[in-house]
């Protein structure tokens, strides 16, 4: 048991230095022998647990992904699920324009297999809970399709946001959103009630937002 427990907190140690150098430092500068010095182990500790940087980024942002959904949830209040979407699409937002280290961890984790796979396999399974109403003829692979292309759409406005942030951050917050809800079938209507209320919460709640924002970003740096 003793064996098991020291495992668990190496572990947790090597994920808890590795998002606070993501973080500080950004995804790229944060390297495995930073890692290993920041988190006083050995090198064959953090191969035990993980073969490379990838691997860590994937464990990380698992969390995330899932905190970020969780965190509109309550926001919202109710599963009204275009609202749910615009919600969480606008939190990941808030977070990246917060500190651009983040937005390039986020970056390079859209550009490994892992979680491109981790994508695929839980966004289609959460596109499928918010939408199956508006596409009942839909199967796995349309939903797998339309959650990787969407994640086309996310991926290229970080990159923008990290590599040059020429856009209206607000604008493009609203575009994104849009394309996503126009993906997934939501009909006009009821996606511009979907952006009205989210842009009516971000500002008659912005204080709550801030707090939630902050909670992710704890998240980020130091897990749940």
């Amino acid at each position: 048991m003793k064996r098991i427990e020291q495992s668990n907190r190496v572990r947790a140690k090597i994920l808890e230095v590795s998002r606070k150098l993501f973080v500080s430092e950004g995804y790229e500068k944060a390297t495995i022998r930073r890692i290993i010095e920041e988190a006083e182990i050995t090198t064959g500790s953090l191969y035990h647990f993980f073969k490379n940087k990838e691997e860590i980024l994937l464990a990380i942002a698992g969390e995330v992904f899932n905190e970020a959904g969780e965190t509109a949830e309550r926001l919202v209040g109710e599963m009204d699920p275009p609202l749910v979407f615009a919600m969480e699409v606008g939190l990941q937002f808030y977070l990246c324009q917060k500190k651009l280290t983040i937005a390039e961890t986020y970056l390079a984790a859209y550009k490994t297999q892992g979680v491109t796979d981790m994508i695929g396999n839980r966004g289609s399974y959460r596109s499928k809970a918010l939408f199956e109403k508006y596409n009942p003829e839909f199967d796995e692979q349309e939903y797998l399709i339309r959650t990787l292309a969407f994640r086309g759409v996310f991926q290229s406005l970080l990159e923008e946001m990290v590599h040059s942030g020429k856009i209206d951050r607000l604008r493009m917050m609203a575009t994104v959103i849009q394309l996503g809800l126009t993906t997934f079938g939501v009909p006009k209507e009821e996606m511009e009630i979907a952006l009205q209320k989210t842009f009516r919460l971000l500002k008659e709640r912005a204080t709550e937002i801030e707090a939630l924002s902050e909670g992710l970003l704890e998240i980020f740096v130091n897990g749940r």
